[in-house]
C-alpha cells in the first residue's frame, strides 16, 4: 500500500511563502532539464512498494505526451504490472493471436522519447503486452528487464513413466501447481475449480484457459531441447491428467516414446491460442532503439515488429533469469520482423531457450481470391495468424508470383487503392492492367517493404527451431555470431502454402560465424544451411528463387551429416568453411548427403575443409537441373561430386 505522510500545517502568512517556494522548486525539478530535454522521474510518483504500478505509469506517460517530456526514468527497483487497470487496445498482430490487448506502456503517437529503466525489473502478471509502440518515431527503450511472475508455459520434471499404461508423472513446483489448475483444462478431480458446460470442461477464470498442447521435452543437463526430441513430442490437445497429490501430475498422451525420467516436460498450450503476449509489439513506427534490455519470459515473441522502419537491437537479450529454475524464455521467436523496411540491426544480443526461432525477417504474401476486373483483385490472408495483416497501402510497389513455382509473373505495379473488406479479404487496385497475368491462388508480394539487415556479435542457443530465418530482397550481413539451435541454423525459404512468408534472399553474406551442434531435434535430415523454397510440387518446378548467397569462413562443428541443402539459387558461393565432425551426439541421419545442390546456377565450392572422425568419405550431389557448378580441386567435396 502507498505510504501516507503527515505534514504540519502553518497558518502564518510569513511561513506560507517559503513553503510555496519550496513546493515550486520541487515541482520544477520533478521535470528536470538535461541538455534542453525534459525528464520525468518516476521517483516523484512514490512508486516504491506499490503493488500495481500500471495506472501510475500510464498516467506518467500521459503527462509526458501532454507536456512534451522527452525521457521517463525509473529509480532502480522491482515493479509489478497487473492488467486490472491497464488500457486496452484491439491488436491485429502478424504471426500472433489477435484480440484485445492490455498494456502498461501504450507508446502510441510518441516521438523523440526515451524510457530508461535504470536497471529495474518489470514483472508482469497475466495476459499483457508490456510495450505497445505504434505510430511513433525516435523511441529508445533502455536499461530494464521484462519478466512474468507466472510463466505461460507448464514445466514439469518427469519422475516416473509406465510404458504399459502409456503414462508418465511430472513433478510441478509452485507457482506452476496453481497455474496448472488455473490454466490447463485437463485436470481430473472433483474439487477442481471447473464447471461442465456444453459438453466440455471449462475453467471459471476469464481469459486464462489453455489446454495442454504443443509440448516438447527439455534436458536440464544441457538446458536445451532434448536430443532427438522429435520422438517424444506431442502436439495433440486433450492430454489426460490426474493429480496424484499436490504437485504431482500423471499425464497420458499418444507419444512415439515416453519421456525419460529426469527430463523436463514443457507445454505452451493449444495451437492458435498460445501467442497472446509478446513482450514488445511494434507497428507503423520508425527509428527505434532497444539498448540493454532483457526479456526473461514472454507469452509469445520477445519482440515483434511489422510495417515499421529502422530498428536497432543492441544488447536486447532474451535470456533465462539466473536462479529462476525455468527452462523457457519466449514461447515463440526471440525477435520477429514482418514487412519492415530501412535497416534492421541486431548486435551484441543473446537469444536462448526460446520455443521458436532466434530471428525471422520476412514479408508476407497475400493470395488471390478473386479477379474483380482488369485492374482489381480480391486478396486474402491465408494463415489465421495473418488475419488483419496490413499488406500494403496506396503507393506501395507489388508484384504477382506463380502459386506453383513462386516465380514473378508481372512487372512491379503501384497500388492505387487498398480497400479492406474484413480481416481476411481486401481489394487491391493497381496502376497497370492485370489481365492474363494472374490466376486464383497466385501470390502478391510487397516489394516496397523490404529491409537491409546487419546481424553481428550475437549468441543464439538452446532453442527449439532455427537460429535465423532470412527472407528479404535487400542486403543482409550475418557475421561473428555463435549459433546452436535444435533445427537448421539458417533457413532461407518462402511459401504460399501455410505461413505465406516472403521473400527470396537476393544478397546474403554469412561469414565468420561459429555454428555448433545444430540439427539435433530429429525433425528430418535438416541441413545446417537449408535453402528450400516450398514448392507445391517439388519434382516439377522451374526458375530460381534466391540469388547471390555467400557462405564463407565459418567454423561448423556438427555431429550429423547434412551441411548444406541449396535449392533454386542463382549465384551461390560456399568457401573456406571449416567443418569439424564432433561426437557430442550420435548421428540421427548418418546417410544424408553432406551437400545437395538442386536446380542451382553459378555455384562455387572451394577451400572448404572437413575433419572427419568416422572415417566416411564426404558426399555431395548435384542434380541435372543445376548448371555451371564448380567444385575447386582440393576442396573437401571435390573428389566426391556426382550428379543425380
Amino acid at each position: 500500500m502507498q505510504k501516507t505522510h503527515k505534514t504540519k500545517r502553518y497558518t502564518k502568512t510569513s511561513l506560507m511563502k517559503p513553503i510555496k517556494i519550496v513546493i515550486a522548486f520541487i515541482a520544477f525539478f520533478s521535470v528536470m532539464t538535461s541538455y534542453g530535454q525534459k525528464v520525468l522521474n518516476m521517483k516523484d510518483f512514490n512508486i516504491e512498494g506499490i503493488k500495481d504500478v500500471t495506472p501510475i505509469v500510464v498516467k506518467a506517460l500521459e503527462k509526458c505526451k501532454e507536456e512534451g517530456i522527452s525521457t521517463l526514468i525509473f529509480p532502480k527497483g522491482t515493479y509489478h504490472f497487473y492488467p486490472t487497470f491497464a488500457p486496452e487496445f484491439f491488436c491485429e498482430i502478424v504471426n500472433n493471436d489477435n484480440g484485445l490487448k492490455r498494456t502498461a506502456f501504450p507508446l502510441i503517437d510518441f516521438h523523440d522519447f526515451v524510457v530508461d529503466g535504470n536497471g529495474s525489473d518489470f514483472i508482469f502478471h497475466g495476459k499483457m503486452i508490456p510495450f505497445i509502440i505504434e505510430k511513433s518515431s525516435n523511441i529508445k527503450i533502455t536499461n530494464l528487464s521484462i519478466d512474468w511472475e507466472v510463466p505461460f508455459t507448464l514445466e514439469g520434471l518427469v519422475v516416473a513413466n509406465d510404458s504399459e499404461k502409456n503414462t508418465f508423472d511430472i513433478e510441478v513446483k509452485t507457482p506452476y501447481v496453481v497455474e496448472f489448475e488455473r490454466l490447463y483444462l485437463s485436470l481430473e478431480r472433483e474439487d477442481s475449480p471447473y464447471e461442465r458446460k456444453f459438453g466440455k470442461r471449462f475453467a471459471m477464470w476469464e481469459h486464462d484457459n489453455l489446454e495442454i498442447a504443443e509440448s516438447i521435452l527439455w534436458d536440464p543437463k544441457t538446458m536445451a531441447p532434448m536430443y532427438h526430441t522429435n520422438q517424444y513430442d506431442t502436439h495433440e490437445r486433450g492430454v489426460k491428467a490426474e493429480e496424484l497429490k499436490k504437485g504431482l501430475i500423471r499425464l497420458k498422451a499418444e507419444m512415439k516414446k515416453l519421456p525419460p525420467i529426469g527430463s523436463i516436460f514443457v507445454s505452451k498450450g493449444d495451437y492458435l491460442q498460445n501467442r497472446t503476449s509478446p513482450a514488445v509489439r511494434i507497428v507503423t513506427s520508425k527509428n527505434l532503439t532497444f539498448k540493454d534490455v532483457n526479456v526473461h519470459h514472454a507469452g509469445s515473441m520477445g519482440l515483434i515488429a511489422e510495417r515499421s522502419e529502422n530498428i536497432t537491437l543492441d544488447g536486447f537479450n532474451v535470456v533465462l533469469k539466473k536462479g529462476s529454475g525455468r527452462m523457457i524464455t519466449s514461447t515463440a521467436d526471440a525477435t520477429h520482423f514482418c514487412n519492415v523496411k530501412g535497416n534492421i540491426t541486431i548486435k551484441n544480443c543473446t537469444f536462448e531457450n526460446m520455443l521458436d526461432d532466434g530471428t525471422n525477417i520476412h514479408g508476407t504474401y497475400v493470395r488471390v481470391n478473386k479477379i474483380i476486373d482488369e485492374y482489381t483483385l480480391a486478396v486474402e490472408t491465408y494463415h489465421p495468424h495473418q488475419n488483419g495483416f496490413l499488406f500494403g497501402e496506396e503507393g506501395d510497389l507489388v508484384q504477382i508470383l506463380d502459386q506453383k513455382n513462386l516465380q514473378i509473373t508481372s512487372e512491379p505495379m503501384i497500388l492505387k487503392k487498398v480497400k479492406r473488406i474484413n480481416e481476411k479479404i481486401s481489394y487491391l487496385t493497381f496502376d497497370k492492367p492485370i489481365t492474363g497475368k494472374v490466376e486464383i491462388y497466385d501470390g502478391i508480394e510487397n516489394i516496397s517493404w523490404q529491409p537491409t539487415a546487419v546481424i553481428e556479435n550475437n549468441v543464439i542457443r538452446n532453442n527449439r527451431a532455427r537460429s535465423m530465418i532470412l527472407k528479404t530482397r535487400k542486403k543482409v550481413v550475418v557475421r561473428n555470431n555463435h549459433l546452436s539451435s535444435q533445427m537448421a541454423s539458417f533457413r532461407i525459404t518462402g511459401d504460399l502454402g501455410l505461413w505465406n512468408e516472403s521473400s527470396p534472399s537476393n544478397d546474403l553474406l554469412i561469414e565468420n560465424n561459429v555454428i555448433e551442434n545444430c540439427v539435433y531435434g530429429g525433425n528430418g535430415a535438416q541441413a545446417i544451411f537449408l535453402i528450400d523454397p516450398q514448392y507445391v510440387d517439388k519434382k516439377n518446378f522451374e526458375g530460381k528463387y534466391s540469388k547471390n548467397i555467400t557462405i564463407r569462413n565459418n567454423i561448423i562443428k556438427t555431429f550429423d551429416s547434412s551441411i548444406l541443402v541449396a535449392m533454386s539459387v542463382d549465384g551461390l558461393t560456399f568457401e573456406n568453411n571449416q567443418i569439424i565432425q564432433t561426437d557430442t551426439f550420435k548421428p540421427i541421419f548418418p546417410d544424408a548427403e553432406n551437400v545437395q545442390i538442386i536446380n542451382c546456377n553459378n555455384v562455387l565450392i572451394k577451400g572448404n575443409t572437413y575433419r572427419k572422425i568416422d572415417g566416411k568419405q564426404t558426399t555431395i550431389t548435384i542434380d541435372q537441373k543445376s548448371t555451371n557448378v564448380k567444385v575447386v580441386k582440393g576442396d573437401a567435396f571435390s573428389k566426391k561430386s556426382s550428379k543425380k
